[in-house]
């Protein structure tokens, strides 16, 4: 704990901050002394009080400093602008210096920090790994952190080719093993390649002076335990600190001899399992991978070891996702962080960065590099290797391509009912879904949905607005759990606003794949949606359309409530209970969707 002569000291630091302002203390030639005060709280937190939440804090404080000083002296800059200044002026900069002690001093403990350190002597920013794609790893360094701190047993990690996963796996692994040299990596991969140059990777920093070096200075008791000693290309290990049992780094790939090779008690790595859609394709292959994983790789594990895997997710059967039904199952704190090449919402690119090579300073992996590659292959590749979709050849309860579309509304007749089925969130993670059809025999045109996963005192009044807005006659509420008082809320409402609908509530005890197979065949026949392809992906159709067409009979389904809910609507609609829609204006009549 620290001690209240350093919590004190750093209090009067902050209020002198305050009270003089930081352009004052820039202006007095003040801001080296203030810095290194608060460089030595730092350690003294870190090495004195043996205190480094608390240290932590204090570093933040510090570099908060530092950017602010940058800010004023550069009118409006930042420290990673002067890097890239430093570089192309070859000048040097005091201020950069103390910003790297600082980082030095938090790398044994943020992941950020750690990657960012380490390749400071690369001074042209641009060839660096981690500066170009920090902000773009944002979503992985996060997680890295929580499974670095003890928070997660259970990672799993998707994203695009090329955008450097298996790197930063790589950075991870040797951060965890400088600060637990005595303790075992086990790290297992699709094939010896991999292998070979995920342990060519980790050699590589320690045989570089210059890197092996800024490694010690971060964990000073992860030395090499000799020249020659501490390596072994043949068993692809590597031993720190002291040679042991199990080594501190032990790869394999995963088609390999595992069993009694290593154990794992500090982390269990496992990079791109899966070859290529050709192999996820294979049943047989995919279910002996995740037999080699869950049997074989986590049979090293010893308990409460965190496991990290990280790879393309082809298929709902491949080993990623055994082990996110294993983590259900066990009862562990897992994550899952995939990040897809376009954003689904907008179809910007979330992996964009500038790199520079031959041609200069270019961008990469931009949204219209992306949006290029669409086009290019076909649409399972595109959902798995660019937007961590896997997309099953078969299996999908309402595909996409088997669904009918349409532009316009009939204009020759006025449709025989209209009417809606409402299945509120039972869970907070939950949507409400409330399709709105209209009926012409025996053909439904779902015109509009609310598809919302807000609180409910935001989708009642939106679906009470539906309801009036297309003179709904018949809706049904589902009224499991709290649906039915959803659904009297939501009638009176309607009733406020002047709308004239009747409402049934339904108690639904049948199950629910059993429920949608069921009504499955009439939907694919007769039911026709608006082409969710065209539209904002912000717009809550798109949302319910989106997920009604990924939604797969097998494997472990997340979300159901778009198929749910027309399941319900299809089963109202055949149960006789629609009523004879009254003329009313059409806001679909004549004009395209």
């Amino acid at each position: 704990m620290a001690s209240l002569e350093l919590v004190n000291q750093i209090k009067k630091n902050d209020e002198y901050i305050s009270k003089k302002g930081m352009n004052k203390i820039v202006s007095d030639g003040e801001l080296y002394n203030v810095i290194d005060a608060y460089i030595n709280s730092i350690k003294c937190g870190m090495f004195r009080d043996n205190d480094s939440k608390y240290a932590l804090e204090i570093s933040k404080k510090t570099k908060n400093i530092i950017n602010d000083s940058v800010l004023i002296q550069s009118q409006g800059g930042t420290i990673q602008d002067l890097e890239v200044y430093r570089s192309e002026s070859n000048a040097e900069y005091k201020i950069l210096n103390k910003f790297y002690d600082v980082l030095r001093l938090e790398a044994p403990y943020l992941v950020d920090s750690f990657f960012y350190y380490m390749e400071i002597d690369e001074r042209d920013p641009y060839k660096r790994f981690y500066f170009p794609r920090r902000k773009v790893l944002n979503p992985v360094i996060t997680a890295y952190q929580d499974v670095y701190d003890g928070k997660l047993d259970f990672l799993s990690v998707s994203q695009p080719k090329r955008t450097g996963k298996t790197t930063s796996g790589l950075k991870l692994a040797q951060m965890m093993g400088g600060r637990d040299p005595d303790g075992s990596i086990f790290g297992v991969g699709k094939g010896e390649g991999l292998v070979k140059r995920f342990y060519g990777g980790l050699l590589q920093d320690f045989e570089t002076e210059r890197t092996y070096q800024r490694f010690l200075s971060v964990f000073p008791e992860a030395k090499k335990i000799g020249e020659k000693d501490y390596k072994s290309a043949e068993n692809l290990s590597i031993d720190l600190k002291s040679k042991n049992i199990f080594p501190t780094f032990t790869c394999r790939p995963i088609d390999g001899a595992i069993v009694g090779c290593t154990e794992a008690n500090v982390l269990v790595y496992i990079d791109d399992c899966v070859k290529n859609h050709e192999e996820a394709r294979n049943r047989d292959r995919l279910e002996f991978l995740c037999e080699k994983v869950t049997d074989d790789v986590l049979g090293r594990r010893l308990e409460g070891t965190p496991i990290i895997i990280q790879g393309t997710k082809y298929s709902l059967y491949d080993p990623i996702t055994a082990l996110q039904v294993k983590a259900d199952e066990l009862g562990w704190k897992w994550r899952e962080v995939a990040v897809p090449a376009l954003d689904p919402i907008t179809d910007k690119s979330n992996w964009e960065i500038f790199r520079k090579d031959k041609k200069g300073i270019r961008k990469i992996f931009t949204t219209e590099y992306y949006q290029k590659e669409r086009k290019l292959v076909t649409e399972e590749t595109w959902a798995a290797e660019f937007q961590q979709e896997p997309f099953e050849a078969k299996g999908r309860m309402f595909a996409e391509k088997e669904l009918n579309y349409f532009e316009e509304l009939p204009v020759d007749r006025e449709p025989d009912a209209i009417m809606a089925a409402c299945d509120s969130a039972d869970k907070g993670e939950d949507s409400c879904c409330m399709p709105v059809g209209y009926v012409y025999g025996n053909e439904v045109y779902i015109v509009d949905v609310v598809f919302d996963n807000a609180g409910t005192q935001f989708t009642k009044p939106e679906c009470a607005n539906m309801l009036v807005k297309h003179n709904v006659k018949t809706v049904t509420f589902e009224s499991n759990s709290a649906g039915e008082y959803f659904g009297r809320d939501v009638m009176e409402l309607v009733k406020n606003q002047g709308g004239r609908c009747s409402a049934r509530f339904k108690y639904n005890c049948s199950n629910k794949i059993t429920r949608m197979e069921n009504a499955r065949d009439n939907i694919i026949r007769d039911y026709y949606f608006r082409d969710f392809r065209k539209m904002d992906r912000q717009s809550q159709y798109y949302k319910f359309m989106k997920e009604l067409t990924t939604m797969t009979r097998s494997g472990k389904v997340k979300h159901d409530d778009a198929p749910d809910g027309i399941a319900l609507f299809e089963n109202e609609m055949r149960s006789g209970t629609v009523a004879k829609a009254e003329a009313a204006i059409n806001p679909f009549m004549r004009r395209g969707c």
